[in-house]
């Protein structure tokens, strides 16, 4: 979902901004890579900051990408009659279209990926709760029991058997 979105809008801001066609190798060249980074980095739940600064670069490196794939076609182009010049206003417009899809795309899957880890942690409960009474502890050499031997049931721990509860006066200005 993140290398589609950043890939094709980075692809339709650059073909608004720039009035010439990308070469049909640069928007799977842009996937390819943009969707290879996604998948090494999609192993944890990662937070905002960390989602919004991932495509800030990813926009800037397809800008930079998007732009050398159409210089280089512009010799071929130049040759037909169709070519183009990027002037310097154009070319900022454009990296600020780049960084303004960064930052609204960033915030989107950023709060996007927060709701999916939670709808995926509020699931698991609703799995595994019921399970824990089945569930038995592994006793190991180097782990202590965590019930005692002289324990009548396993449900010792919910009735708080085994409160420590101190008596006697109370201390400092309550006792005089």
């Amino acid at each position: 979902m993140f290398a589609v979105t950043c890939v094709l809008l980075a692809a339709l801001g650059h073909v608004l901004m720039s009035g010439a066609v990308l070469p049909w190798w640069a928007i799977p060249m842009g996937f390819g890579w943009i969707g290879g980074t996604a998948w090494i980095v999609a192993d944890r739940e990662r937070g905002v900051p960390f989602v919004v600064l991932s495509t800030l670069v990813a926009q800037g490196a397809l800008h930079l990408v998007f732009s050398l794939a159409q210089s280089m076609a512009i010799p071929h182009a130049m040759h037909t009659g169709a070519g183009h010049h990027m002037t310097g206003t154009s070319s900022l417009g454009m990296l600020g279209a780049h960084l303004l899809a960064a930052l609204l795309c960033g915030l989107w899957l950023a709060y996007g990926e927060r709701a999916a880890f939670a709808v995926l942690r509020s699931v698991a409960r609703l799995i595994l709760l019921p399970l824990r009474p089945f569930a038995r502890p592994q006793v190991t050499a180097h782990r202590p029991r965590l019930r005692p031997a002289h324990s009548p049931t396993p449900y010792d721990d919910l009735l708080l058997v085994h409160a420590i509860t101190s008596r006697g006066p109370p201390s400092g200005i309550a006792a005089f």
